[in-house]
């Protein structure tokens, strides 16, 4: 496995701003911008996100791929999902948990604009949805598989910037969230620094970083950003 290291370094107030300032640049509604380069780096598509809502604390696993990379989420409903630096076409399958009658839905979101919907009250029932056409096959397990845990509070906005030595990304997303970086620094060594901030006081900030399935660092503090070190 290649030596890494990982920061998620604390929010300064001219970061925030450049945050704020990308996402208003480089996106429509929840969006996704090149933010290491302000003033002149160039727009890009909407943010795709994936809502997993329905009954609450109802348990899920849901399989994602991308042309480059795929991953394993476990969560329960209401969880939010974003691919950084994602390769499309994307694609995801959900799967309920439970054998009842439950509702799970899965929304598809670019920008503000729910693009597919699908659900299912079936035992074991599962939901499908897909971003840029038809992806022929799962790509292999993300290598590193570097994850974001937004756990709490359990409602509220954040913003975030999602950095590697070469780029970053603006983000958007409703909380709990989880988010995954594809290929940070073209899957060789280098630093992700991960930035966070919520829209507005909702509760205690707590968010996890991990690594190939290992947790590398976690915070848990009463404020609306995190400080989080992790290598």
């Amino acid at each position: 496995m290649r030596a890494m290291y990982y920061q998620l370094r604390a929010a300064s107030c001219g970061i925030i701003v450049a945050v704020i300032t990308a996402m208003a640049a480089g996106c429509n509604g929840f969006g996704v911008g090149q933010a290491s380069n302000p003033g002149s780096t160039p727009n890009i598509a909407s943010q795709t996100s994936y809502r997993i809502v329905g009954a609450v604390g109802t348990p899920f696993q849901a399989v994602l791929s991308d042309s480059r990379s795929s991953w394993l989420v476990s969560g329960t409903i209401p969880t939010s999902i974003v691919i950084i630096n994602d390769s499309p076409p994307d694609r995801i399958l959900v799967n309920k948990l439970t054998n009842d009658s439950r509702l799970l839905s899965l929304e598809v979101i670019t920008g503000f604009t729910v693009i597919t919907l699908d659900s299912t009250v079936s035992n074991f029932g599962s939901a499908v949805g897909s971003v840029g056409g038809k992806l022929a096959s799962l790509a292999p397990p993300a290598s590193p598989d570097v994850r974001f845990y937004v756990k709490n509070p359990m409602i509220g906005l954040f913003t975030g910037l999602i950095e590697d030595e070469t780029m970053g990304v603006a983000i958007m997303s409703r909380i709990p969230a989880v988010i995954l970086f594809d290929s940070p620094n073209g899957g060789q060594s280098g630093r992700v620094d991960g930035i966070f901030n919520q829209v507005s006081f909702a509760g205690v900030f707590d968010i996890d970083l991990t690594i190939d399935g290992r947790l590398v660092a976690r915070v848990s503090r009463n404020g609306t950003s995190a400080v989080l070190k992790g290598g």
